[in-house]
């Protein structure tokens, strides 16, 4: 696929021939100079793509490549000093004094000469070079562009469903999920393991188990840890405190943090997961005085290391062992072909090649990657029958591993081995990583594709080949990780030029290009005398305190420089020196102020100040950066956005923007072309205009609207009814383009929604595929989203002032020739914290009549509906969403009952203090899918708890799937009502009253008889406690056929209790031990 050189060399080429064909000014030896440079880099296209493997294992090569390498960056360097230099020479000079033009000129000469020098040097170290005419493969003529493989991500499965195959993680996760929840209360903490090699799954299994209903059900509290070798105590008291539900972030010191941790646990449960610990100190140490303050706590640990958990003094250690290849080819399967695609065909080769992984996922799943744009079976013969390995590589870094890097494109090659170069665990951001991709040149244009959009697909082409790992509860995979091994590969690869320095790893080489600095180094190295560095990054370590002022006079090349997270207070004035500076990260430091000489940063492309609260003011410099395309300003102390906006015609991200009285106003907004994410905050002190100022926006992907809603977000008379209306007015010019794809309002004050949101918003935003509402607490209507044809994601937040939920929601939906469709394309649905909402309805009425055929939601998938305390009812037409399949809701206290619930496959029903009755339909899912889980969730308001037994089985008809019941605690009587439909059978969950039907208050166990009265209540909901019950119902794996599924279901209900009725069994809980 070629090597790094292979993408450096076009990128050189093509800037060099830029300079050529723009006749940039410039002198004779210059000029002779490039054209020689011009030539020299032709011939370098033609290096053999395996040089860099033959590196590697031939010391004389290994040199040879290095001495190659360090000329293509000083290539670089060189090219874009004189750009940047020539770029500067042609703008109008500032009058300073009657001798600045024969200055300038001097100026010019002398900077030509220079430059003349550092290319002849270059071409030299070329000629020398040459010299080694076996590294050449002059067949080489064209370079293939990086293919990416665009899909529909909205299509495609979540981690979790790809990667868990086999019974044997299934076993594994259900029986250390039982040892985990047996003798719960326990009052003390009880450490459990899981060991195994790098890449065997691990934290795969570790997930499953974190995620497990049973663990979610039983623990208060879930924290999950990531300890890297070379973790900081203060970042991991900081993580589990967020993750317990605190609050930290003033707090910096050990000593501060470990006692609110203790305060946030302290009576609670908690489930704590450790993963991939490598010295038990972090346990014994750190973790274990504050676990034990917690109810009781259990601590599920991974280590590579038997010894770190035996030091722990884990109470059980599950091994994980190599996967089996059936399982193997099962996992290579899933995740190099479609779910359609024809697998029968590849099933040979494919199980030669799982051979060849040794039983490691991590390897699987790489080479899967790999796989995944072959589409022949000779294709893949090929990728068998490759070189797997080379001398000179680790052995765990190998095979599989280096296969995978091998087979990317040399732009993709690039990217990989610059996030190998982030911390361990570190949330790699898709825009940040983007930008740092773009800002070092990596990223080569795409035909309809902007650079960053093209960056962006980089970014999601290694999810797609498995190099980089996308956290589950981002559903656009917009974080992701790269796993320990893969970054150990990168790291080693670039041993000679880049450095991710920790405390076991704090040696620079003087030739260093790319440096990246652990939040555990105490002590940062004299940084000044690494002249050829092109990137420093240094995330959130609190012992960067100072700058030396001088010190970027010696940094020329730096191209990205990210201080996120450091204690710095001053930016020195030297910084305007870093001419090909691109990208500048200040975010989360503690700056009071931004030099002048900032503006001297022609090449800043990229400038983040996000949480920068000690920053009250931008330098008026600032507005001379042209080329800057991404500007972050949000949470900081700035009061005033300088006017000149509209001058970044480059702009392509901006946020936090803000009118004020004499600097930025909004109709700056249209004069930026390019702008694709915009986020206006403050939209209270901004000033309504007559244009629509983003109509010809035609890029606008992404739009935040935000109003500051003050401490008391709720508070609807923070503004004035005056104020209101020009808020409303704003908001009215702020009508977006046809392109926007994501729309958020965060806090609007306003009594209606805008028109353009309003009326006909199909036409207005045919493209919207995300809408979140937030805090519109004094609409009373919502929009007709239901009439938005690309709609995906629809959330409704703290929207107050909705009493009622209709047709108005609805809209006239999308029609066609025979349908008339609501809401075509929405598959998640969010109505969170309505806390006046008291009806809702689906009611359809409005548009029939019409010819056309109505259908309702037909992609809706999951619905979550929580902290609706007055809601009375659910839709009467809820059952009519045929494919909705997720059911969450909580906090609706006036519900009493739950009917009307199309087949779902998953419902969660929590917290509704005046539930009474649960209907739940089940269908024959035997086609569709081996495994149905659906959980229900029923809180009890009693102390003296009622059971109903372990264990129910249905016996519904014969094609119907076994579906297990899991009573724990629970207060309810379950009935089985047969239907007149074959295929399916009604669940009905009741609380359970006393026998005198509720009327004396005894309680289930009254003895009064049926002619007591009373007060007519139903005592076990009169007092609440914390405890939370479960009804689980699981259907078990189909035989494939539906014939033996009932014989089968009262099987293993007699086998759980130990009774042997057989299929006239009818006892609940069984007692009888026959």
């Amino acid at each position: 696929m070629g090597t790094v050189l292979d993408a450096l060399a076009w990128k050189f080429l093509e800037k060099l021939g830029q300079l050529i064909e723009d006749e940039v000014i410039m002198t004779l030896s210059v000029k002779r100079g490039i054209e020689s440079l011009k030539k020299n880099l032709e011939f370098f296209n033609a290096v053999r793509e395996d040089a860099e493997a033959l590196a590697m294992e031939d010391p004389g090569i290994d040199s040879w490549w290095k001495n190659m390498r360090n000329v293509m960056f000083d290539v670089d360097d060189i090219v874009d000093l004189f750009m940047v230099h020539s770029q500067k020479f042609l703008l109008p000079p500032r009058p300073v004094c009657c001798n600045q033009p024969l200055f300038s000129s001097f100026a010019k000469f002398s900077f030509d000469h220079r430059i003349a020098k550092r290319i002849d040097n270059i071409n030299e170290k070329f000629e020398e070079t040459k010299m080694n005419k076996e590294m050449f493969g002059f067949e080489r003529t064209n370079r293939q562009q990086v293919q990416i493989t665009i899909v529909d991500r909205s299509q495609t499965s979540t981690v979790d469903e790809l990667e868990v195959v086999g019974e044997d993680i299934r076993r594994a996760v259900d029986d250390m999920v039982k040892m985990i929840v047996s003798n719960y209360n326990d009052n003390r903490s009880t450490v459990f393991g899981i060991q195994g090699m790098g890449g065997i799954g691990k934290t795969t299994l570790a997930q499953k188990i974190y995620n497990e209903q049973r663990i979610r059900e039983k623990f208060q509290v879930h924290i999950w840890l990531c300890i890297s070798q070379n973790y900081t105590e203060t970042s991991l008291l900081k993580q589990a405190i967020r993750m317990a539900g605190g609050i930290c972030d003033q707090l910096e010191t050990k000593t501060e943090l470990l006692p609110l941790l203790v305060d946030t646990i302290r009576g609670k449960s908690v489930f704590l997961v450790l993963d991939d610990v490598w010295k038990s100190d972090v346990w014994i140490d750190l973790l274990r005085s504050p676990s034990e303050r917690g109810l009781n706590s259990r601590i599920l640990v991974t280590s590579r290391n038997l010894d770190v958990l035996v030091e722990m003094h884990a109470t059980y250690t599950h091994r994980v062992n190599k996967m089996n290849d059936y399982d193997g080819l099962e996992l290579l399967m899933k995740m190099s072909l479609g779910p359609y695609e024809q697998r029968r065909e590849f099933s040979g080769v494919g199980y030669q090649i799982v051979k060849k992984c040794d039983g490691l996922p991590l390897a699987i799943k790489v080479v899967a990657g790999v796989l995944s744009s072959k589409k022949t079976k000779a294709e893949w013969e090929s990728i068998r029958d490759s070189k797997w390995s080379i001398h000179g590589l680790p052995k765990e870094l190998g095979g599989p591993l280096y296969l995978s890097y091998s087979n990317l494109p040399p732009e993709l090659k690039q990217c990989f081995l610059w996030c190998a170069l982030l911390p361990s665990n570190f949330g790699i951001h898709r825009d940040a990583v983007a930008y740092w991709w773009v800002a070092e040149g990596f990223v080569t244009k795409m035909h309809g594709y902007s650079i960053h959009e093209a960056a962006e697909e980089y970014y999601h082409e290694l999810i797609r080949m498995n190099l980089l790992q996308p956290k589950p509860e981002f559903v656009d995979k917009w974080m992701s990780t790269m796993h320990d091994l893969l970054r150990s590969l990168g790291q080693f690869l670039t041993k000679d030029h880049s450095l991710f320095m920790n405390m076991e790893n704090s040696k620079a080489l003087l030739n260093l290009r790319h440096l990246v600095i652990s939040n555990d180094v105490k002590e940062i190295p004299a940084i000044e005398e690494l002249k050829c560095l092109r990137s420093l990054l240094i995330f959130n370590n609190k012992n960067f305190k100072t700058i030396n002022k001088d010190i970027f006079r010696e940094l020329k090349h730096i191209r990205v420089l990210v201080l996120s997270g450091t204690s710095i207070q001053v930016i020195p004035e030297s910084v305007g020196n870093l001419l090909l500076l691109r990208l500048l990260d200040l975010s989360y430091t503690k700056i009071k102020k931004l030099p002048e000489s900032i503006g001297n940063l022609t090449s800043l492309e990229y400038l983040s100040l996000h949480c920068c609260r000690h920053l009250d003011s931008l330098p008026a410099s600032l507005m001379r950066l042209s080329n800057i395309s991404f500007l972050e300003l949000e949470q900081t102390g700035i009061d005033h956005v300088p006017k000149g906006i509209a001058k970044f015609q480059k702009l392509y991200n901006l946020k936090g923007v803000f009118e004020s009285a004499s600097g930025f106003r909004l109709d700056e907004l249209q004069c930026l072309p390019n702008i694709q994410r915009l986020r206006i905050v403050k939209l209270e002190k901004a000033t309504p205009g007559g244009a629509f100022v983003l109509r010809n926006s035609l890029r606008l992907r992404e739009l935040w609207f935000r109003c500051t809603m003050g401490a008391n977000t709720h508070d609807i008379t923070h503004y004035q009814m005056n104020e209101i209306e020009r808020i409303q007015q704003v908001y009215e010019m702020l009508s977006p383009s046809s392109s926007l794809i994501y729309l958020f309002f965060e806090g609007f004050p306003g009594v209606r929604f805008p028109d353009w949101l309003c009326s006909e918003p199909e036409y207005k935003m045919p493209n919207l595929g995300h809408m979140y509402l937030n805090e519109c607490i004094s609409c009373s209507e919502l929009p007709p989203a239901g009439q938005m044809p690309e709609l995906l994601i629809l959330q409704i937040r703290c929207a107050d002032a909705v009493v009622n939920i209709g047709s108005e929601l609805l809209g006239k939906g999308v029609s066609s020739a025979t349908h008339i469709t609501i809401f075509p394309k929405l598959k998640l649905l969010h109505i969170i914290d309505m806390s006046n909402l008291e009806s809702w309805s689906l009611n359809t009425g409005n548009l029939r009549g019409r010819s056309e055929q109505l259908v309702l939601m037909p992609c809706l998938k999951r619905l979550f509906l929580n902290g609706c305390p007055k809601l009375r009812a659910l839709p009467e037409d809820l059952h009519r969403i045929a494919n909705l399949r997720r059911i969450h809701i909580e906090g609706a206290h006036t519900l009493h009952e739950i009917d009307n619930l199309p087949s779902v496959l998953w419902l969660k029903v929590k917290n509704n203090r005046c539930l009474r009755r649960i209907t739940v339909v089940v269908e024959s899912r035997v086609a569709r899918a081996k495994e149905t889980v659906v959980l229900v969730y029923l809180k009890c308001y009693r102390k003296q708890l009622n059971f109903c037994g372990n264990k129910w089985y249905s016996k519904c008809s014969p094609v119907v799937p076994k579906v297990i019941f899991r009573f724990s605690e629970c207060s309810c009587v379950v009935r089985s009502v047969p239907t007149a439909q074959f295929d399916r059978s009604v669940l009905i969950f009741e609380r359970k009253k006393s026998c005198c039907g509720g009327n004396c208050g005894c309680g289930s166990g009254c003895q009064c008889g049926s002619g007591c009265g009373g007060c007519k209540m139903y005592p076990e909901m009169a007092e609440e406690v914390t405890t939370t019950q479960t009804v689980i119902m699981g259907v078990a794996p189909s035989k494939g056929h539906a014939e033996g599924l009932e014989a089968g279901a009262a099987a293993g209900a007699g086998a759980e209790n130990g009774c042997k009725c057989g299929d006239n069994c009818t006892c609940n809980p069984c007692n009888c031990g026959k």
